[in-house]
């Protein structure tokens, strides 16, 4: 499948893989589709995406002043905290 994204969305997303918050630019579009059909069937209620929505912006946001962690960082944070061990 192909698909066409605006200049300013291929902007953002190449700015996300650029940062290390994804490895890839098929990752983001990805995890943001999934994202979107869950939604769509309503496994979200509409608070909890308004807080998922708050929290993506606020950590674009904060990657913007280099507030960032790397995606390895990030994910020995996320294992150390549900004691997954590599």
């Amino acid at each position: 499948m192909k698909v066409t994204l605006k200049p300013q969305t291929e902007k953002r997303i190449n700015e996300m893989v650029h940062r290390g918050e994804f490895d890839s630019a098929d990752s983001v579009v990805e995890q943001a589709v999934a994202f979107f059909l869950d939604y769509e069937q309503e496994e979200m209620d509409q608070a909890e995406f308004h807080d998922v929505e708050t929290a993506v912006e606020e950590g674009v946001q904060q990657g913007a002043r280099g507030e960032g962690v790397s995606l390895e960082e990030f994910d020995r944070n996320m294992r150390s905290s549900a004691s997954i061990s590599v």
